[in-house]
Order: C-alpha cells, then structure tokens, then sequence
C-alpha cells in the first residue's frame, strides 16, 4: 500500500461493511487510514468510487485529504467525493431549493446584519461591539448546530430576552433576502430530510459508503444528518479521538463520540495507538494528564520515536520574565541548529500572545501568527486609559473628552462641550450655578495635572485607582451581569507592560508602533516560505507539530480557564492541554508563573497531574 502499516492501521483500513468507530490519537495516522481505506475500497472490493463520500471539518483538511488520496493512486482522478459538512448540505439544500452561491451571506453582509438586530433590540450601549457580535454570533451557531429551541435558551452575552429578539431579527433579515448562514446548512438539511423521505432516499442512494475525519467535533445536528444519509446500510467509518475534542463552544459534542457504540451494537472498533510524532517522554507526560478525564475512551497510546528529553516544567516570578527566558531558550535552539520554523508558542487565549510578540519584535525574531493577535490597545479599555493620557498631555478635543469624562461618573452633560476644543473655562461657566458640579470639574483637572508629572506605569495606576476608574469597571459590569475579572486584568497587562517606559510620550509611540507591527503582519501574504517561531492559541494548534514547542502560563484561571466552572468544561480544558503538549516532536517546555496581573498566581492543577502516576521521574522545574 505504499507505506508501511500497522496491524491496527490494516485492520481499519481493511474493514468490509456495517458501521466502524477508528479510534486514532494524536500522530497515528489517520489521514493515512481513510485515503487507504478509500483505494482498498475501490481497488479491492469494487466499490464505484463515486459511491464514496468522505466528510472533514474544514476545506484545507479536505483538499489535503484528496491530495494524499491522488498520491498512493498514482495520480488517478477517481470520482470520490470528498468535501466538508457545509459543501456537502449546500449541495443538498442546492439540488432541493435552487439556491446559489449569491444565496450565502457574505462574513461582512452577516456583520451588518447582527449589527442591525442589535439596534433593533435597543441594547447598542456596548463598549466593544466587535466583540459582543462575535459572542453572539457563536451562540446563534451554537443553537442552530444543536437545534436548541430559541425559547429554552440562556444566552451568555446579553438577557435572554433581548437574545431572543437579536436572534429573530435576525433569522427574519436572512429569510427576507433570500440568504442563509453556514449553520442554516447544518439545521436546513436537516428539516428538509425530515420532512421530504424522497429527497433522503435520493441522497441515500447516492453514496454507499461514508468516512468522517475528526469525529469528535461534530455536532448534534451533523450527526443526525449523517445517520439519517447513512442508513440503512450503515456503512459510517468514523475516525477521531475523543482525547482531542476541544470545541465545545462551537457546539462539538464529544459525548456523540462516547456513546457511538451504544448507538451502532455490532460495530467495528479499533485502536490506533502507535504515535510517530513524540517521544516517549512527552507522550507519557501528556497521557498522565489525559487520564485524569472521566469520560473518555482507554487506549494504549505507544511512542515510536524513542525515550527523548524531558519535558521541562519552569517558574518565572512573572510573564515578562518569562517572556524573556522562552526568548532565550530559542535563541539557544537556534544556535544549535533548530531551524526558526519549527518553534511554536502557544497559548490558551490570543492576548496573551502580546508579550511574547513585542519581545520577539524587541529581539528582530521573525514570528507568525495563524491567529490574529488581538492588539490589546485596541480595546475599549485601553483606549480609554489613552484617552486620559492624552488628556493630560494637553489635547483638548472633544472627542476624547465625551469618551471619558463619565468614566467615573461626573454627570458632566454632552450639552457642555460642544465645540470641537474643550475650554475648563467654559465648562465652569455652564455649570456657574451648581457649586458642586465645578467641584468635579475642578477635581477632573486637578486629576489631568498631576498625571502630567508621572511615568506610565504610575499614571495608568493614578487613572484607575485615584480618579475611580476601577468603580467605573466594577459598575459597568454589574449593571450588565457580566464578570469584571477580564477588564481588571486588561489593565493589570496594560501598566505591566508599561513598567519600563519613561515618559507618557514615550508609552504613546510604543502603542503607535507596535499597532503598525501587528497591523503590518496581519496584512502579509500567508506564503508558504514565510517562516518565524509560530504564536497561535491552543485550539488553532492542532493538527500541526514542531521539534519545539513553549506552554507559558500554564497558571490556575488560565489553564484550565477561570470560566471552567463544570467537570465537563475542566475535562474539555484537560482535552485542550493535551492536544497542545502533543504538538511538540523533541523538546517540550511548559511554564507557570507566581505573580500574574498584579496578584499572586497559582500553578495550574495539570502540573500536579502530568507527574501522576510517577512514572515520568525527569521532569525539570
């Protein structure tokens, strides 16, 4: 077959009919699994290859899949069908309802949309509307996957009414231009196979056999849909790790996986355990983790690359510190030969790549980032920390006064600064007759002069705890029941990072310049020769592998997530540590740190199970 095979490979690839669940963790080979099983299929069974259909996730996974399958049939352009869930329900939605392409929304027009619902909705007064849209744009998804009944459902970004109201504003919007959305795939074809058994009968017909990749994030939906397609002969070959399932918030449902045996009794089982990626000692320390999840399949997962080096556990006092010892280690690396792509850092959450970016920067390492970094002076927050900066440096315009001289409270009204340049004059001459309104106006610019006189780090510190720009925060998010956690930290990140920089000048040429990095290296070509140290979060992680690869801040409310408050959701965060430790090929750096944001940090409780049981004795810390 081209490749040397192992006993659990033959034995999946050669399975005949009925349904087969291929359990493959991670660098087991499951690309090589389905596209030998499709040429076994065609080449030694007689199946018409145009009655096989193999769905993945993505269209990269997808055209990688027939790329491979074109290599060990020498090139043949044999009609299998492969495609991704969406290509294949629009093709089914297309033949039925004669849409078209023009009839998917645009990422754009979808915007707009939401955008326009919100308003309608009356709850426009958010901060960060980029962000509340994006939240809300995952949980429609999420309910249109699920098929959740927009009545029995509690939104997480907004009150559950005014969600329900974005929600069918919304719906009625594309409805009402002809336009659906790529989970209207998933729920139309759904309805529509329930609906018309003609139309299900058709599709049945067309394919015999059916291969899944990554089945461990499908969805309620997609699963229904599946079944359906595939019976009654029930020819389903899925393919996955239950160990790698870290999409739940998309609405991936690794129970589905779970109970797959139950649903098909007589089905083929097979476990591919032989890893090629890692060795020994960082397949061992991931597997200690892994174990510790509950609900989740056995399996004897073995290294084939030898013993290796230790995986190294470090402590820093702090993320700047660490920063600059994950630099230097690279550094390192790279003298002795590694070359500068095959490094990755990853991380739980996209803002904390920010330090790791502006030190790379600092030290002229080229780096790229399969995530867009979110610029963390892009945020709401942050702009409002700049806004008084700037205030105190002299600039009078209006618009940075109208965004915070409410925040804290001053009930300092929109009609008192009209002109373009605001004059403190003027504003005590509106308020001439209300002796306590000057008082606060006296007390904002008393506040604005003396920031004048301090460094960065300090004023940032005088803005939040002197002027109350803390209590604003706090009362922001009470009225809006949301967490005040994140905001605090955001500014804790932003006067840390602040710590070193002289002049408030100089902290606003530092923002200016690194906006213009960051905006320079998202607007670059992804060319395949454009190399650096990788920075992307766990999740955009997988399915690739390096020679090195740096877990920093693996801390208590970071890994697993302050916002894991379930078993469920701390054993999805335990799925997401190990797929991110099991990227790495040689050398495995993991590190925590004591002080984080300002407050003491605690090790995250995986550190204490990757050394449980204590078969893995060279862990460094």
């Amino acid at each position: 077959m081209g490749v040397r095979l192992s006993k659990e490979q033959k034995a999946a690839i050669e399975h005949e009919n009925g349904p087969a669940m291929i359990l493959a963790g991670p660098g087991t080979g499951k690309t090589t699994v389905i596209t030998n099983r499709v040429k076994n299929l065609i080449f030694k069974k007689g199946v018409p290859p145009e009655k096989i259909l193999v769905v993945t996730f993505s269209k990269a996974a997808s055209v990688e899949m027939r790329e491979r399958f074109e290599s060990i049939t020498e090139g043949k352009m044999l009609p299998v069908r492969f495609g991704t869930f969406h290509s294949l329900f629009f093709h089914i939605l297309r033949g039925a309802y004669g849409l078209t392409a023009k009839n998917i929304i645009s990422a754009k027009l979808k915007y707009r949309f939401l955008e326009e619902a919100i308003i309608s909705a009356r709850y426009d007064d958010v901060e960060d509307k980029g962000e509340f849209i994006e939240n809300i744009e995952r949980e429609i998804g999420k309910i249109k996957g699920e098929g959740i009944d927009i009545n029995m459902y509690y939104s997480t970004s907004c009150p559950e009414s005014v969600f329900r109201k974005i929600f069918k504003t919304y719906q009625e919007k594309l409805r009402k231009n002809r336009y659906i959305d790529f989970d209207d795939m998933i729920s139309y074809t759904h309805a529509l196979f329930v609906a018309r058994a003609d139309i299900l009968d058709k599709w049945r017909e067309m394919f015999d056999y059916i291969l899944v990749d990554e089945f461990q994030d499908i969805n309620k939906l997609q699963y229904e849909n599946l079944r359906m397609l595939a019976a009654p002969k029930n020819n389903l070959f899925i393919v996955g790790d239950d160990d790698q399932s870290i999409y739940g918030f998309r609405g991936a449902r690794p129970d589905i996986m779970l109970s797959f045996p139950e649903e098909y009794p007589g089905l083929t089982r097979v476990s591919i355990g032989d890893n090629y990626r890692c060795t020994e000692q960082i397949l061992g320390t991931a597997v200690n983790l892994i174990t510790h999840n509950k609900t989740r399949f056995e399996k004897n997962i073995v290294a084939k690359k030898g013993k290796g080096k230790a995986v190294v556990v470090a402590n820093y006092p702090n993320v700047f510190v660490q920063a600059d010892e994950i630099i230097e280690k690279i550094r390192d690396y790279m003298e002795k030969g590694t070359p500068i792509d095959e490094f990755a850092v990853l991380f739980r959450t996209s803002r904390q790549m920010n330090i790791i970016a502006r030190k790379l920067m600092e030290y002229n390492i080229d780096f790229v980032m399969k995530d867009r970094v979110q610029n963390i002076f892009e945020h709401w927050v942050a702009k409002d920390l700049i806004a008084y900066v700037k205030i105190a440096l002299g600039d009078r315009s209006r618009d940075l006064f109208l965004k915070v001289v409410n925040k804290p409270k001053r009930y300092i009204s929109r009609d008192a600064i009209k002109k373009s340049e605001v004059v403190f004059g003027e504003l005590y001459n509106y308020y001439r007759d209300k002796p306590y309104m000057c008082d606060r106006i006296n007390e904002m610019q008393n506040d604005i002069f003396n920031m004048k006189q301090l460094a960065p780090y300090a004023a940032i510190d005088y803005i939040y705890n002197i002027i109350g720009y803390k209590d604003y925060l706090k009362e922001f998010c009470q009225e809006r029941g949301i967490d005040s956690k994140d905001f605090m930290d955001l500014v804790e990140e932003i006067r840390e990072d602040a710590s070193d920089i002289p002049t408030l000048e100089d902290w606003l040429v530092h923002i200016e310049e690194y906006g213009e990095e960051m905006e320079r290296r998202a607007n670059e070509k992804k060319e395949e020769e454009q190399s650096g140290v990788a920075l992307m979060t766990m999740h955009a992680s997988k399915g690739l592998e390096f020679d090195v690869v740096f877990l920093p801040d693996i801390n208590e409310g970071v890994v697993p997530s302050s916002k894991s408050t379930t078993e469920e959701s701390e054993e999805e965060e335990r799925r997401l540590m190990y797929v991110a430790m099991t990227r790495a090929r040689k050398n495995l750096h993991i590190s925590y740190v004591t002080k984080r944001n300002g407050r003491d940090a605690s090790p995250s409780i995986f550190l204490e199970e990757i050394k449980q049981p204590s078969n893995i004795q060279s862990i460094n810390e």
